[in-house]
């Protein structure tokens, strides 16, 4: 489908749906070329291309919704009819709803006319790439994950309210997941990401150079110790630990169904020192847009200030339930209807380096990944800490390997006793190193 018509097919999906009964109508369409090249046990596989197109229509009866969409361009105005036939079927609902026209600036950045003339052949000479650094750093190394894929995604939005918005974007995102082995000495797995949206920027070389140094100190783990203190988590670390709690508390949605522990903005729910700020325009971003699933402008929106709860995530639903400013959170694809998520997620870092806070700490665990549980709901959570270093006297001293740590996320964001100065990307998420307290280690 050419790009050029994405915008137009969501007008004519609006009227169509209106001409067959719909109150109210919103077509929403994307449209994503990609190219892949993985990396599988050490070895290069077969890169893939492909075109997709798909436009999903959500309409309103009263105030009942439905919702249907398709890949087949040719089916749109069955689809319009599915969705209202699953409207008329669907509970009252008076929050169902859809937002306003609003003036979209759009971001600087965003598209690299260069994406358009990446090809396949690029993108296995990046993955070729890493493999052949990794060798180069030691060959004990074994890139057991990895991935180069390049995309450009065009996306638009129409509703019955006039609102009529689109733009496209390329990306670029990169890694791997690494061990080593020696003989019999078999190192932790450690993961390493890199992303960009301009081809002049590609540097797989850092991701894989990092991943290689993490799997290669971690040769020779021993048995770690027992007791109750402090870990260090490195940004992996933090967002396998804390931050699919935060999200699941901050989701409005959540709130309104009475799933979050976290209830008035204002609340304290964490030390001074944590700032959380969600940016959809942030400069490079891997999840920046102009606009969010249903249309609405992105803005940036401090969720945690001084430790204190500043703001839910609201999409057009909960920004009517609750009264309260829509906050550009809708999220999702044109397969469902909006749901409530996230874009560039940054938590604000301190003005130690990671140096200094480990030199402060007598007894404790680095740990840079976390592979078990933690329940969004109690705040509990509970799981192995891999590529994970003992810290004795305020120096690495050895890497652990059958530690299990255990501790409570609510707990834990009222005890953080530091916060590095050094953030790495993960994903959608800029996360400096945090030091927790309370947290109990068991060495196995």
């Amino acid at each position: 489908m050419p790009e050029t018509d994405l915008l137009e097919r969501c007008r004519n999906a609006v009227e169509l749906a209106r001409a067959h009964g719909a109150d109210r109508v919103e077509a929403f369409a994307q449209s994503l070329e990609t190219v892949n090249s993985t990396i599988e046990k050490h070895d290069l596989q077969i890169s893939k291309s492909q075109l997709e197109a798909s436009i999903g229509i959500r309409a309103f009866v009263g105030h009942r919704v439905g919702f249907a969409s398709t890949n087949d361009l040719t089916q749109v105005d069955a689809a319009c009819r599915d969705a209202i036939g699953l409207a008329k079927a669907s509970p009252e609902d008076p929050h169902n709803v859809l937002p306003d026209q609003e003036a979209v600036a759009p971001v600087d950045g965003l598209f690299d006319p260069a994406a358009e003339t990446f090809e396949a052949a690029d993108a296995v000479r990046r993955t070729a790439k890493m493999l052949a650094l990794a060798e180069d750093i030691d060959r004990r190394v074994i890139v057991n994950d990895g991935w180069f894929d390049a995309g450009i995604r065009h996306v638009a939005v129409a509703n019955s309210h006039g609102l009529a918005v689109e733009e496209r974007g390329s990306l670029f995102t990169y890694g791997a997941l690494a061990t080593a082995r020696d003989g019999d000495l078999v190192s932790n797995f450690d993961f390493q990401f890199g992303a960009t949206r301009c081809v002049a920027e590609i540097d797989v070389e850092r991701p894989i150079r990092r991943v290689c140094e993490s799997a290669l100190a971690s040769l020779g783990a021993s048995r770690g110790k027992s007791f109750k203190g402090t870990v260090l988590l490195a940004p992996t670390a933090v967002s396998d630990i804390l931050i699919g709690t935060l999200l699941f508390q901050l989701n409005a949605r959540n709130e309104l169904r009475g799933r979050t522990r976290w209830k008035d903005v204002g609340q304290s729910i964490a030390v001074p020192s944590i700032d959380l700020v969600d940016d959809g325009r942030l400069p490079g971003g891997v999840a920046t847009a102009s606009f969010d699933r249903e249309g609405v402008p992105h803005r940036e929106t401090p969720l945690i200030e001084n430790g204190v709860l500043a703001s839910f995530m609201h999409n057009a639903y909960t920004a009517h339930a609750t009264g309260i400013g829509n906050t550009a959170h809708a999220a999702g694809t044109s397969r469902s209807i909006p749901a409530i998520g996230p874009t560039n997620l940054t938590l604000r870092p301190g003005e130690t380096t990671v140096e200094e806070i480990t030199a402060d700490i007598h007894e404790g665990l680095l740990v840079r990944r976390f592979s078990g549980n933690a329940d969004p709901i109690s705040g509990d959570f509970s799981g192995s800490a891999k590529a994970a270093h003992l810290i004795e006297g305020g120096k690495l001293t050895h890497a652990v390997s059958g530690t299990l740590i255990a501790g409570n996320v609510f707990d834990a964001l009222k005890g953080i006793s530091g916060l590095s100065r050094e953030v790495e990307r993960v994903f959608n998420l800029t996360l400096p190193y945090v030091r927790l307290e309370g947290i109990s280690v068991t060495a196995n």
